[in-house]
């Protein structure tokens, strides 16, 4: 199956790495394009290293700046509101990430978020894809999975 999961923070890495370790083709998302091309040259933080270094899978896990292209042939995508300590900061980073996949998806997905509070945001995730795919007016379907202990690492 093809994965795509939003962010290069160690939580997201362990994910990658765990669904990679299932048989899955991984690809990491990230907006920071000089991050994403140190890790692509093999230059890792020390986070990043710990993951990274210590996986072998072929070619299975990637990293891309581009979501568009990460988002063609997946089925499914993690997203994530990275980490702060603001919960109204968290929620905002998490529906940017919604937003760029209601702008970028091109088929139907299944869309995970790990969050513990799930009763309002499963509707904001929705809604805000939704958005994204009418101003686009595409009727693509999609799923939201909520679950804080799927692949929680």
């Amino acid at each position: 199956m093809k994965i795509s999961v939003m962010g290069i923070e160690y939580n997201q890495l362990l994910s990658g790495k765990a669904l990679a370790e299932m048989g899955n083709d991984v690809m990491h998302i990230s907006k920071d394009n000089k991050r994403i091309e140190n890790i692509k040259r093999g230059f890792y933080n020390a986070e990043e290293a710990m993951v990274i270094k210590n996986s072998n899978f072929d070619n299975s896990i990637t990293f891309t700046s581009n979501i568009k292209d990460a988002l063609r042939d997946t089925n499914m995508c993690f997203i994530s509101e990275g980490y702060s300590e603001n919960p109204e900061e968290q929620m905002e980073n998490l529906l940017k990430s919604a937003k760029e996949v209601g702008a970028n998806m091109s088929k139907h997905m299944f869309i995970i978020d790990r969050a513990a509070k799930t009763s309002d945001r499963v509707a904001s995730i929705k809604a805000t894809i939704q958005e994204e795919l009418s101003k686009r007016n595409e009727k693509l379907t999609f799923e939201i999975i909520s679950d804080p202990d799927f692949l929680r690492a």
